[in-house]
């Protein structure tokens, strides 16, 4: 007997009977949905899984190049250059894992750097880390200290988490107050802190002076002025000194001459045809802390 069927049965039989018959001829395992990210230090070895199940007809990949064949990738004495894409393959040549392999360090104790700027109003504290990690890495920056008799936490104050740079609030005009800066440094591979205090009014150093500007007077003389630079925040009742710098031909001839309490000075004695260099630094005037570094130097021959 024949079985006629029309074309519309034979439609509704395939419909049904299609899921099962992928299900049973399917062998490999379903697609990554992304990679994973694998991080490790530079100089170890690695060994990465093609997940389980499944150990013939593997091959991996490295940002599309082929590596190596089999269940587990091995790579020794690991370098930056080992870092990427690694993607193992069926037989069918479908995606079954892939880790994004990145290299690089656990972070080293941060090294500090603390200066006040805008003494008495706030410090500016930077720091580096030796090796750089490489890897993303965040920091914690906090300080303490004991204000009516209770301790006070206070963040160091950042644009991002990465940023390697942040600013102390002073927490009194008189800046006695010993205060403790925590900076902790964070990546994939590990963790590191550096407490260390900060003794403010030996912190200070201001930015260079600024618009300097000198002008030739009679009688081989020349006049210097300055502005206090603007960071300062108050140049009345925290005064400043400065000494100013004359030098000519090699750096060896030269003066340095001051201290100023005044943002002017004139010198005398000018050599005539000779051109000379002037830059002008400053410093708390009850020598707390640093000078500034030079300002830009301006020029002048003399006539």
């Amino acid at each position: 007997m024949c079985l006629k069927l029309s074309f519309c049965t034979l439609c509704l039989l395939f419909a049904f009977f299609s899921p099962i018959w992928s299900q049973e001829t399917s062998k490999e395992p379903p697609k990554p949905s992304s990679s994973k990210d694998f991080y490790v230090p530079i100089g170890s070895s690695v060994e990465l899984p093609c997940g389980e199940g499944v150990d013939k007809g593997l091959e991996w990949k490295r940002n599309g190049s082929v590596v190596v064949s089999g269940p587990v990738l091995k790579l020794h004495n690991t370098s930056l250059e080992d870092g990427g894409i690694y993607t193992c393959y069926g037989s069918n040549e479908n995606p079954i894992e892939s880790y994004h392999l990145q290299l690089g360090y656990a972070p080293s104790t941060p090294e500090v750097k603390c200066w006040a700027p805008r003494y008495p109003l706030n410090a500016v504290c930077t720091w580096t880390l030796t090796p750089d990690p490489i890897l993303p890495t965040h920091y914690i920056a906090t300080y303490w200290y004991v204000e009516d008799d209770l301790p006070a936490v206070r963040l160091c104050l950042r644009q991002s988490e990465q940023d390697k740079q942040c600013v102390v609030e002073i927490p009194d005009a008189a800046s006695h107050i010993p205060i403790l800066l925590n900076i902790t440094a964070v990546n994939a591979l590990g963790t590191t802190t550096h407490t260390l205090s900060l003794d403010i009014a030996e912190l200070v150093k201001p930015d260079p002076p600024v618009n300097l500007k000198a002008t030739l007077l009679s009688g081989q003389k020349v006049q210097v002025q300055w502005d206090p630079p603007p960071t300062w925040p108050d140049p009345v009742n925290f005064l400043l000194s400065y000494q100013v710098h004359f030098y000519w031909g090699k750096h060896n001839l030269a003066n340095i001459l001051g201290p100023y309490e005044s943002t002017s000075m004139i010198r005398g004695g000018l050599v005539a045809g000779r051109t000379y260099y002037i830059r002008v630094s400053a410093k708390d005037f009850l020598g707390n802390g640093q000078s500034s570094e030079w300002s830009d130097p301006v020029n002048i021959t003399a006539i």
